[in-house]
């Protein structure tokens, strides 16, 4: 993870699949159930950095 990543408010699919080490379909399906929150931009999804908690999703990722 570059100095870039921590100057955003938010993240994108690929920039959060990166960061919980996981795939970007993953974070899609949990965007999809609910557990990762997110906002639909055009044609890809925006998870702002205030909605998510990274050491709660990488723990619910590893059960």
């Amino acid at each position: 993870m570059g100095n870039e990543l921590v100057k955003k408010d938010f993240y994108t699919t690929n920039e959060l699949a990166k960061i919980l080490g996981v795939s970007r379909i993953s974070v899609f399906y949990r965007l999809g159930n609910g557990s990762i929150r997110g906002r639909k931009m055009g044609r890809n999804f925006i998870i702002f950095k205030k909605d998510i908690d990274i050491k709660r999703v990488k723990s619910m990722l590893r059960k």
